[in-house]
């Protein structure tokens, strides 16, 4: 095994909340509110049936297969060739989801550090993510349980006190559906593939301590990122109003409301302190799964001799695959929905489909058991 270090169940529970709430908390309230107005905050919601969906796929596919990954047990499903063509698919979504999370990470510490150049930023960001990978798994799960409990908390704390100290609530969610249920369908399309992350825990689930736990774990992060994400969506609706669709990043904005002497500036360093972390643990479990998965397909003895060449080209395409903030938000709002939904939701459901069929013995292999 590559990999032998193990990680607990709330350390999958942490890791699982941060691949998803890293981004969705900036981004996702003003992409849902272009679409679905006032009842954006249903979006987030409805999101969280499809994200149970795909933990009950994984980990059914993981209970089939225990002690492998889904880029070895491809072939077990699809055959030798098919699986190792599809893993390397696999392979390609999750580093170019890795470029987009990088290219992400820029879009608010460059608010704040406007002359710093981004390459420098993302340069910085993938080689602290790169030490992290060759420590192993379990480095980073205990670097994501220490931070995440005391940024997560101070975040939630800091929009708490926004919203008591801050202009108030001005805005009203009703009449709720004002334009029919068909806006809200439309807006989960870009939080489901979001939610729809989490298929990540497919390359995990071998090395948790205690793999029969991983479904109860990954269930209740993806109804506590629901909670949390609906939250943020409601807040957002009442203290903005319309406004909300024309701004990139809504609950950055929420914490600048606040007006007690110096507190404006610190609440708004949180914001900026929770970004950082949360896609700094996003993008490190990302390129592990990827240099991981690759060591896995090409069938190496250690994933660690990947970790700077990968690193250097995750770097280099950030530079040239993205163009300005307008293209590249509407790039992961139209663009990279379809795309991921592909790996995330139709070839999970065809792969449990496939093995179960797979596993289902013949009529005629029952009937020579039973004459034998």
């Amino acid at each position: 095994m590559l990999e032998r270090g193990k990680i607990s169940g709330i350390q999958t529970f942490y890791i699982l909340v941060f691949l998803v709430s890293a981004t969705a908390l900036e981004f996702l309230p003003a992409i849902s509110f272009q679409v679905a107005g006032r009842d954006a905050w249903m979006a987030p919601a409805l999101s969280t049936l499809a994200g149970i969906y795909v933990a009950l796929v994984i980990t059914s596919l993981g209970k089939r297969f225990p002690g492998q990954t889904l880029i070895q047990y491809l072939p077990n499903i699809l055959g030798n060739w098919l699986g190792r063509l599809v893993g390397l698919f696999y392979l390609v979504y999750f580093f170019y989801t890795n470029c987009l999370v990088v290219r992400e990470f820029v879009e608010l510490p460059n608010l704040i550090l406007p002359e710093t150049p981004t390459i420098l930023l993302k340069a910085i960001m993938v080689w602290l993510c790169a030490w992290a990978v060759r420590e192993g798994l379990e480095v980073l799960a205990r670097t994501i349980e220490i931070t995440f409990p005391i940024t997560f908390l101070a975040f939630v704390g800091s929009i708490i006190l926004a919203v008591i100290t801050g202009k108030g609530f001005t805005h009203s969610l009703l009449p709720l559906l004002e334009n029919g249920v068909e806006p809200v369908i439309r807006a989960t399309f870009t939080t489901n593939a979001w939610r729809g992350e989490i298929i990540l825990l497919a390359m995990l689930l071998p090395y948790l301590a205690r793999p029969e736990e991983g479904k109860r774990w990954a269930i209740w992060a993806v109804i506590f990122l629901g909670v949390i994400l609906t939250a943020n969506a409601i807040i957002s609706a009442l203290l903005f109003g319309p406004t909300v669709s024309r701004m990139t990043f809504p609950t950055f904005s929420l914490l600048r409301i606040v007006n007690i002497g110096g507190v404006v500036e610190r609440l708004e360093s949180i914001a900026v302190v929770f970004w950082v972390i949360s896609l700094y643990a996003k993008t490190a479990i990302i390129y592990y799964v990827t240099v991981l998965g690759t060591a896995q397909l090409l069938n190496l003895r250690d994933y660690r001799p990947l970790v700077l060449p990968f690193g250097v080209i995750l770097v280099a395409l950030t530079y040239y695959l993205f163009g300005g903030n307008i293209a590249f938000v509407k790039h992961i709002t139209t663009s990279w929905p379809p795309f991921a939904f592909i790996f995330e939701y139709l070839l999970p459901t065809l792969l449990l489909f496939f093995a179960w069929v797979r596993g289902r013995p013949t009529l005629g292999h029952s009937e020579r058991s039973g004459e034998s």
